[in-house]
């Protein structure tokens, strides 16, 4: 599947900003086996675990955001989880999808992960392409 805002991203750029949709749709893509879902919008690279709901699940997902090629725009470098760095929720409204829908928070109950969250595999921030 493909779409342009990442549900999976630990970048601060557009950090949550699509959860509404993610919301509203996760459930039938995982329902339906969806193994890979592709993503732009944040200006770098991350790849996910298997991941549902915000945890690891093998049934799940792996989805990859690869928003860094042709950038002339700055590229995403910090990350949610960087002490200081995790935006206020109410900063993240998803305005096409209804308005403010971050309510799935961390297992300590934080808008953000204290370290690199499980569901994030490997990220990257500078300018490239994917193969698959």
């Amino acid at each position: 599947a493909s779409w342009h805002p990442p549900w999976y991203s630990s970048y601060t750029a557009h950090y949550r900003e699509a959860e509404c949709m993610k919301e509203a749709m996760e459930e039938l893509l995982y329902s339906y086996g969806t193994d890979i879902v592709f993503n732009g919008h944040v200006h770098a690279y991350e790849r996910s675990n298997r991941v549902y709901n915000y945890e690891l699940d093998l049934c799940g997902p792996v989805y990859i955001v690869v928003g860094d090629g042709g950038n002339r725009e700055k590229m995403a470098i910090e990350h949610a989880d960087e002490p200081g760095k995790c935006p206020e929720p109410l900063t993240t409204p998803d305005p096409f999808m209804g308005g403010f829908c971050a309510w799935n928070f961390t297992p300590s109950g934080k808008f953000c992960w204290d370290q690199q969250p499980d569901y994030s595999a490997m990220r990257e921030s500078s300018f490239g392409h994917g193969i698959l």
